[in-house]
Formats: C-alpha cells, sequence, structure tokens
C-alpha cells in the first residue's frame, strides 16, 4: 500500500471521526481504511487515531501531524485540479512547423479558423523544409511530406494528396509559346524541384500519357517550391508544382496549367500531420487535431471557405489515414 493512500485513510478518519465514513468518503471498505492506517502507524512508529467503539480521535501526538497531512493532501490536489484544468482549457503555446509549400491562403484561412475556436491559443509557426524531430521539446505538431518526419513512432494522418501538374504565367507564354508536347519543352526554361534532374547531367525524366519522355531543356533553375512559384508568376519560365498550391493561381489567372498528359515521375505530393502522442493530448493540441483534419477532409464537399468555418468535434479520432485530395479545393 503507497504512503499517499495510507494518508488519506488517516485524515479521512480523523476528520470524520469514523472508519465507516472515511471508507464511504474514499469509496472502499471499511477494512481497507482500518488497515491502512495501522500500516501508517507502524511505518512511522506512532499512535496517530484513539479507538473505541463509539468514535475514533485524534491522539495528543497525531496533532500537528494531522494538519501537516492536511496541507499536503490540500497542496497536491490543487496541483491536481490546475493541472487537469490546463489541459482543458484551449490556452498555452503550440508550436507547429510546416513545409513551404503549404504558405498559400488556403494556410491563411486555416489558420484564421483555428484562432476563431481557440483564440487563447498562442499558435506559433515555424516554415521550413528540412526533416521534423518531434521529441527534442522544439515542436508539438508538424505538416510536412511523409520523408521529412523521421520517427516511426508518432502518428501520422495523411491531409493532402496532390499531383504536380506544369504551369507558366499568360506573359510567359505570349512570349515564348505554349508547348504542345513534353518534347517542346526543350525549348523552355523550366523550374524543377531539384530532386527532378537526373545527377550529373542536365535532362529531367517526365511521363507524358504514362510513357517515359527525356527532356534537356534550353534552360533551367532548381528550388524550394516557394522559389518555384514566386519565379513562375514573375514570369521566368515553366514550372512543375503541387497542383494544390498552384489552384488559386491558375483560378486567378496568373498561372495558365499546360501539358494536362504530362507530369514528373514523383507526380503525388502528400502532406500529413504528425504528432507525437495519442492520449492525453492537451486541448489545444486536440483541438487542432480535430480541425485541421476536418478542414482538409472538408474541402472536397463544402470548400475550403466553408471548412474554415467549422467547429471540431468532441474528441479526435483515429479511425482514419487518408483523406482525399483536400487541397485541391483550394480557392472555391
Amino acid at each position: 500500500m503507497d504512503q499517499l493512500s495510507m494518508l488519506r485513510a488517516f485524515v479521512a478518519a480523523a476528520r470524520y471521526q469514523s472508519f465507516s465514513k472515511a471508507a464511504e468518503s474514499l469509496n472502499v471498505t471499511t477494512g481497507s481504511v482500518s488497515k491502512a492506517i495501522a500500516k501508517l502507524e507502524e511505518c512511522i512508529q506512532t499512535r496517530l487515531l484513539l479507538r473505541t467503539t463509539r468514535s475514533v480521535s485524534l491522539t495528543e501526538a497525531a496533532q500537528t501531524y494531522y494538519h501537516s497531512c492536511c496541507r499536503l493532501l490540500e497542496e497536491l490536489d490543487e496541483a491536481n485540479r490546475r493541472i487537469t484544468r490546463e489541459r482543458e482549457v484551449d490556452g498555452g503555446k503550440l508550436r507547429l512547423i510546416v513545409h513551404p509549400m503549404l504558405m498559400s491562403e488556403t494556410f491563411s484561412r486555416l489558420v484564421r479558423g483555428y484562432h476563431a475556436i481557440a483564440p487563447n491559443v498562442n499558435l506559433i509557426v515555424s516554415v521550413q523544409e528540412g526533416a521534423a524531430n518531434l521529441y527534442d521539446g522544439r515542436f508539438d505538431m508538424a505538416i510536412l511530406p511523409p520523408h521529412l518526419v523521421e520517427q516511426s513512432a508518432v502518428i501520422r494522418r495523411t491531409l493532402s494528396k496532390s499531383q504536380r501538374i506544369f504551369v507558366a504565367a499568360p506573359a510567359y507564354l505570349k512570349q515564348f509559346g505554349v508547348p504542345q508536347s513534353a518534347a517542346d519543352l526543350t525549348h523552355h526554361f523550366l523550374l524543377l524541384d531539384a530532386s527532378l534532374r537526373k545527377k550529373g547531367v542536365d535532362v529531367v525524366d517526365l511521363l507524358e500519357s504514362e510513357t517515359r519522355v527525356t527532356v534537356s531543356p534550353m534552360s533551367s533553375m532548381d528550388g524550394n517550391e516557394i522559389l518555384l512559384r514566386t519565379a513562375a508568376l514573375l514570369g521566368a519560365g515553366v514550372a512543375a508544382l503541387p497542383e494544390s498550391m498552384v489552384r488559386e493561381d491558375i483560378e486567378a489567372c496568373q498561372l495558365t496549367h499546360i501539358l494536362p498528359r504530362c507530369t514528373t515521375f514523383d507526380s503525388k505530393v502528400e502532406i500529413c500531420l504528425f504528432y507525437s502522442h495519442r492520449e492525453m493530448l492537451p486541448a489545444r493540441l486536440r483541438t487542432f487535431v480535430d480541425y485541421c483534419t476536418q478542414f482538409f477532409r472538408s474541402s472536397t464537399q463544402c470548400g475550403v471557405k466553408d471548412a474554415a468555418t467549422l467547429l471540431p468535434e468532441k474528441g479526435y479520432r483515429e479511425d482514419y489515414d487518408w483523406r482525399p485530395s483536400p487541397l485541391e479545393a483550394v480557392g472555391q
């Protein structure tokens, strides 16, 4: 029997001056209370209670000890209540790391929507391309491609699956012409993810109607998705970017989707929500998990703008791991 249980039995018996009433308040048997107090007296080698057939009272030696035990248990109970309140109140910090490709109006709506339902949470967003470690204490959650989160024990939920498409600014296409096939890209300036270029050679393997095509572009530039999108918007060339990332630009006529039958070999771009623990999530994290998954899932059903106003469901569910290309509704 642990000492905390013995102290609670002693304080209850002294307070109610009855073993049976103490047992009732602790939801245990009278014998358990008697046994706990006897064990405590044995541990401290001091008689604590005077027992008669009609009453229970403190011994003279136990008076000060009783008050000390009361203060100790009150402080412990208050600490337990405080940490419980902190977990149930949407407050505190939520440190989130996200991939650059998410930086769009859609992500802004996600942040605004979450802030509307959790206004007291201090959301701290870090944008980076590198791998994230959710166990080093720097971040609570991550929204990243799967290969950038190395821990096998983290919880993963797929938010978006999007295909890379070719886009270019209308001004660029007006000046240099619209390529009609993958082979035509040899006469254009390509804006590509560095991983798409063959090592040691200036050629790129593409898929056109499921057929492999090797292209040697006139000129090219590689970089991250944010850099390539910016360059494409400025009319620098033809970019291969996730459809989810450029959907708003296409609908605003700032970029034009070209070569609809062409894509890259790693055409599927997956974005997932990661967090380190499944159980006992603080309210601010649990609320974000609920809201984020509903936001992306609902975007294909009612549009991203409507999804941003959804309230989170109570609790969170682990019964799904894939959601149908939610970001594909960007701008709807």
